[in-house]
């Protein structure tokens, strides 16, 4: 990914969640530049555009993941609290700064997470009261729930997390 379209990148989009309240997050359509998508398949499209160096930049910028957590009432949207926290444990692995291309699929996800997250422009413009995270939200969430099972084994075998902690963090 060029260093600029990490941080500049804002496609003309909308968030259209199916008729069918049933439907799971996976199946749910976004609309992107005139092309409907699921939401896992947005994911795997901007997932393949990180580069390791993009990784290792958002590395430096985990703080800012909570810094935007801590200027939003977090509460209004269902998981975001705990999906940020994660989000940044993971990006402060020691296994982030020194990963490669080409990155692994969950690494390369969580990366496009945590960028997604850091966009103020992105499918909802995040200035927008009470819908702004919306999109962040969902992004964060459904990645977790993506690669649920590597991101906690990582934490564990680096210590973050115990296996008692891991069972009641995995209802984010």
């Amino acid at each position: 990914m060029k260093p600029e379209q990490l941080w500049t990148d804002q496609p003309k989009a909308s968030y259209q969640p199916g008729t069918s309240k049933l439907r799971t997050l996976a199946y749910m359509t976004w609309r992107l530049d005139g092309k409907a998508m699921t939401i896992d398949e947005y994911i795997e499209n901007q997932r393949q555009q990180l580069m390791s160096s993009d990784i290792h930049a958002l590395g430096l910028f985990a703080d800012r993941l909570l810094e935007k957590l801590n200027q939003t009432d977090a509460g209004t949207y269902l998981g975001l609290g705990e999906t940020v926290h994660l989000v940044v444990q993971v990006l402060r692995l020691p296994m982030f700064e020194q990963v490669e291309d080409p990155l692994p699929v969950w690494v390369a996800e969580v990366g496009f997470a945590a960028a997604y997250l850091l966009k103020r422009n992105d499918l909802i413009p995040d200035h927008l009261p009470e819908i702004g995270l919306v999109d962040d939200a969902l992004v964060l969430k459904r990645v977790i729930e993506r690669n649920h099972s590597t991101l906690y084994r990582s934490l564990i075998s680096a210590g973050v997390l115990s296996v008692g902690r891991e069972l009641a963090a995995s209802s984010v």
